[in-house]
């Protein structure tokens, strides 16, 4: 009670406002501060450190209106008291005469030399002084603020105003790959572009990205630094107006590509303004990434890509360069192209309906993809015809004709035998390989699987195939026996010496550096060569090179195929990045229940002698399947997509490239085997 008296009796009276009007007395319930006194020097110390903390251009802008200030009352006083002698005697007819003499003598320091009087002289002598400082501040300034900008273009932190282009988030070793990809896919645009946002330093960027694709042609490259995860970086290189969008899997790996996913969703939560395509690393991760966005979302696993494709390349000489010819945009990719005249008619006369592409089947106006549908199947009214073609221009409906008759008996069924492959080495992506490989091989068939136990952690007596039980897959047509084996080529070789049909080698990968892992695998290319010299007729060897600039040395061992880690996953992304629909085409062929892409013996579709290709075409059909191309055994090159007129002479160790249904194969029991160590050389 005595507090609240002596708190009303020190408050003094208010006057309508509220207020008290003692001056630096607060009237709250704590102690009352009272109001330094500041002198007037300081108060404008501190706004001048204030205009300084905002940048140049507003010490520009007070500058400008000091020396402005300072013409005018020059001008005003010279037009005043008519002052004699203004440059050299001239008269000042009017205000703007003065203006522009006193303009004169703060940009130009001699031109107060002409004066004649001297309250002229001194007048332009003071106007001179100031002008000297301030101008000469003022270019400072300028010239400082150019610099800052410059510093800040290097920085890379301005603003892109680019509309409907590739916008790359994250940095990753693909990267190049995947851009010299979208510039020989840009080839055709006169103004393309690719924005890359990175946090990385914008110099260091542009100097990689310019050393390893030094000819851009017609497309133009912006990198910029900033956070892919923040939605202001993203709004700084025009997320919402790119008309797609690669994520990468850098440093941070899935994290960093989740988190740049949900700041690209802030700004465009449904996905409709650009497509996005994302490398991940964890299956798991990319299913739930595609569920949760409803598909929008096409998600890319560089190990399942690859275990893929050495499994079709094990499968059959070849077909790594087939999918790698549809993967790039280097001579023949996938179309998806809208021709009316299709509709209604059967697929037969479909596939003969162009001359210079060759159709795969068709994608309907719900999106859904079929492959090599029946031959009596009829062209959905309103689908796009899926192709292989050179270009886009290239797709050109060229009429109806009729079917070629065919002289061979379409009845006549493909059999392989059972295969035995050897598989050297061991990954994260062996498991993934054995997977796909037991989808094409025949039932009966084995794989022995030679590893070194030195690099899988067990350093002391191998333990058996217990080491590897938890990672290998369940097969259903091969049988799966371990090999230890370390030290020299001496094992290597006696276990190569028991019989192959062919031979995959993978490149160890965790602990072991990719300069290691790719020297391991050289080593081991050399040693299947001296056991299984040219022309005696050895298995096909496939091998997986982690390095693509180490494809050049190791094609000197005489492997036929190569599998590129990153290479195939990266011309995926820029396939994907341009038409999302591919996503659905890579899945049936890579689908075990989806097609197969695959060489079948030339005598099945073509008799001997000279024939067009579009008599194998309509052979292919028969059967239910599709003709692409073909392989000669003289000189093992594929080709594909070849003109229905070209004319072929396809004999009994020919093959002939064709997209079919998927055989389902019997199952058998599982099985994986345990096997002593390698034995010693005799």
């Amino acid at each position: 009670m005595v507090n609240a008296e002596k708190r009303r009796r020190t408050a003094a009276p208010t006057h309508g406002s509220g207020k008290a009007s003692t001056p630096g007395v607060s009237l709250g319930d704590g102690p009352a501060h009272e109001t330094p006194e500041v002198s007037l020097s300081s108060k404008l110390r501190y706004k001048f450190d204030l205009a300084l903390s905002r940048g140049p251009l507003v010490v520009i802008g007070y500058l400008g209106l000091v020396m402005l200030t300072i013409i005018v009352i020059a001008s005003i006083i010279i037009w005043a008291f008519q002052l004699k002698g203004v440059n050299g005697g001239a008269e000042i007819g009017s205000p703007f005469d003065a203006f522009w003499q006193a303009l004169l003598r703060v940009l130009d320091s001699g031109t107060f030399a002409g004066d004649t009087s001297w309250p002229t002289r001194v007048l332009g002598l003071l106007v001179t002084i100031c002008g000297i400082f301030l101008a000469g501040s003022l270019i400072g300034l300028i010239a400082n603020a150019v610099d800052q900008q410059i510093e800040q273009l290097r920085k890379g932190r301005s603003r892109v105003l680019e509309v409907g282009h590739t916008l790359v988030l994250g940095w990753s070793p693909r990267l190049p790959t995947i851009l010299a990809e979208l510039v020989e896919a840009n080839s055709n645009q006169k103004k393309a572009a690719v924005v890359v946002l990175a946090n990385v330093p914008k110099d260091e960027m542009e100097d990689e990205l310019r050393m390893k694709v030094p000819d851009m042609r017609t497309t133009r490259v912006v990198c910029r630094t900033g956070d892919p995860s923040r939605p202001g970086d993203l709004d700084m290189v025009g997320a919402t107006s790119a008309r797609s969008i690669i994520v990468l899997a850098g440093e941070e790996g899935d994290a960093g590509v989740v988190k740049a996913v949900l700041s690209v969703r802030s700004l465009d939560p449904f996905f409709e303004k650009a497509h996005v395509v994302a490398e991940l690393e964890n299956a798991g991760h990319a299913r739930t990434l595609r569920t949760l966005t409803e598909g929008r979302i096409v998600t890319v696993q560089a190990d399942e890509i690859i275990a893929q494709v050495t499994a079709q390349a094990c499968h059959q000489a070849g077909l790594s360069a087939v999918f790698r010819d549809l993967l790039d945009f280097d001579g023949d990719e996938i179309y998806f192209t809208r021709v009316a005249e299709l509709d209604g008619h059967a697929y037969r006369d479909v596939l003969l309906a162009f001359e210079s592409c060759t159709v795969l089947g068709w994608i309907t106006a719900e999106g859904v993809v079929e492959l090599n549908p029946g031959s009596d199947a009829l062209f959905p009214v309103g689908a796009e015809v899926i192709s292989v073609a050179e270009d886009d221009d290239t797709v050109v409906f060229t009429d109806f004709v009729p079917t070629p008759p065919v002289s061979v008996d379409s009845s006549r069924p493909f059999e392989e035998p059972a295969q035995r492959v050897l598989m050297i080495g061991w990954s994260d992506l062996g498991p993934a390989v054995l997977d796909e490989l037991d989808e094409f091989l025949t039932p009966g068939s084995s794989v022995d699987l030679v590893v070194d136990p030195s690099l899988l952690g067990v350093d002391d007596a191998w333990p058996g195939a217990e080491a590897l039980d938890p990672a290998l897959p369940v097969t259903a047509n091969c049988t799966t026996t371990v090999w230890p084996v370390g030290g020299g080529p001496e094992q290597l070789m006696e276990i190569a010496r028991q019989g192959y049909d062919q031979a995959i080698v993978l490149g160890y990968r965790g602990d072991v550096s990719i300069g290691e892992s790719d020297a391991r695998t050289m080593l081991t290319l050399l040693t299947l060569a001296k056991t299984w010299p040219a022309g005696t007729g050895g298995p096909r060897v496939v091998a997986e090179m982690l390095d693509r600039a180490n494809v050049a040395v190791a094609q000197t061992t005489g492997v036929e195929d190569f599998i590129v880690s990153d290479e195939l996953s990266s011309l995926m992304i820029a396939q994907l990045s341009e038409r999302l629909e591919l996503h659905l085409v890579f899945d049936e062929l890579f689908d075990a229940d989806g097609c197969f892409v695959a060489l079948h013996p030339a005598p099945l579709y073509a008799p001997d002698g000279e024939i067009t290709f579009a008599e194998v075409v309509a052979a292919a059909s028969e059967r239910g399947e599709t003709a692409l191309g073909w392989r000669t055994a003289g000189n093992n090159q594929v080709v594909l997509n070849p003109a229905k007129s070209a004319m072929v002479t396809l004999g009994p160790v020919d093959q002939v490239l064709v997209l079919g249904p998927r055989s389902a194969n019997s199952a058998q029991a599982p099985t994986t085997q345990a096997a002593s160590p390698a034995p010693a050389p005799a």
